[in-house]
C-alpha cells in the first residue's frame, strides 16, 4: 500500500488526490476544508514522496504503483471514488484508471500533462540525458523555473523549491523517467475513452507548457470538459485554489460552469 492521509467523514462518496513530482498530501492543504464539506478524502503519497521521502526509488514500477493505489482503497474499504491529480499525478490518475476502471468514478485534471510535446517534450528528454551530470540543484531549479517562470507563479515555485528538495535525487530521476517513458497518450487516452468516464481538464491561462495539449484533447475526447482559470499558472490548486475549488465541486455536483473563469484568492 502507499503511504496516505484520511479524512472520513461517514459522507457517501470518496475523493482521491494524486499530488505531482515533488508534492505531498500537503500540496492539498486549501482543498481539505472545502471538499471535506461533502466527500469522505483520500489524499495519497507516491512513492519518494512525503511519509515516503526517505525511502530511495531508483525505477517506477508502473504495474506495482497502480497496484499500490488499488490495494490502498481496498485496505479502507474504498470501491470506487472521484480522482483529482495535479501535474504528473494527472498521468498516474491516467494510467490507473485504464488499468483497474471500477475504482474509478470520474476524473479531473488539475495541471494535466498527459501529453508531452514540444518544449516541454524536449525539456524532459534533456534532463533525463544531463542528469547524471549536473548538480540535482540545478535539475529541480530548472524545471521550477520552466513550468512557473512568472511573477505571479511565484508562490507555487517556491512551495514545489520548498518540497522537492526532500525528495532523494535518484527519486526525482525515476520520476523523471516515468514521465517520459510511461506514458504513450494515444494509446492511453483511447482507452480511457472507450470506459466512458466523465474527465474534467483544469488548466491556468498562463500555463505554457500544457494548456494547448489539454485543449486538444478536451476538443477530442467524449464525456470532456475543461475549465480554463485567467492569471493562473501551472499550479492551479495552490494559484487560484478557491476557484480551482468550485470548478471540482460544480463539476462533482454536475453543475456547468463557464469556459473560462476569472478569479482570485
Amino acid at each position: 500500500m502507499l503511504k496516505y492521509e484520511i479524512i472520513d467523514n461517514q459522507k457517501e462518496e470518496w475523493v482521491v488526490f494524486v499530488h505531482g513530482i515533488g508534492g505531498s498530501t500537503k500540496t492539498w492543504g486549501k482543498q481539505i476544508e472545502a471538499f471535506s464539506e461533502q466527500y469522505n478524502l483520500l489524499l495519497l503519497d507516491l512513492p519518494g514522496h512525503g511519509l515516503n521521502a526517505d525511502n530511495v526509488i531508483y525505477k517506477v514500477d508502473a504495474d506495482k504503483l497502480h497496484n499500490g493505489i488499488k490495494d490502498t482503497m481496498d485496505h479502507l474499504q474504498i470501491s470506487q471514488a472521484h480522482f483529482v491529480g495535479l501535474s504528473m499525478g494527472t498521468i498516474v490518475i491516467v494510467n490507473f484508471a485504464v488499468c483497474h476502471p471500477e475504482y474509478v468514478k470520474t476524473i479531473i485534471l488539475g495541471g494535466s500533462s498527459l501529453k508531452l510535446s514540444g518544449i516541454y517534450k524536449g525539456a524532459v528528454i534533456l534532463a533525463n540525458k544531463i542528469k547524471r551530470h549536473v548538480p540535482y540543484e540545478f535539475l529541480y531549479k530548472f524545471f521550477a523555473w520552466f513550468m512557473m517562470p512568472s511573477k505571479s507563479h511565484k508562490k507555487s515555485r517556491l512551495i514545489f523549491l520548498r518540497e522537492v528538495v526532500k525528495l532523494k535525487k535518484e527519486t526525482m530521476y525515476a520520476w523523471i523517467e516515468y514521465v517520459q517513458f510511461t506514458l504513450h497518450p494515444e494509446q492511453i487516452l483511447t482507452r480511457l475513452e472507450a470506459l466512458g468516464k466523465k474527465i474534467l481538464f483544469i488548466s491556468g491561462d498562463e500555463d505554457h507548457c500544457f494548456l494547448d495539449d489539454a485543449k486538444a484533447l478536451a476538443r477530442k475526447m467524449r464525456n470532456t470538459e475543461i475549465r480554463i482559470i485567467e492569471k493562473c499558472g501551472h499550479i492551479c490548486s495552490i494559484e487560484k485554489w478557491s476557484v480551482f475549488n468550485r470548478i471540482v465541486l460544480d463539476f462533482l455536483s454536475g453543475n456547468v460552469a463557464n469556459m473560462k473563469i476569472a478569479g482570485s484568492n
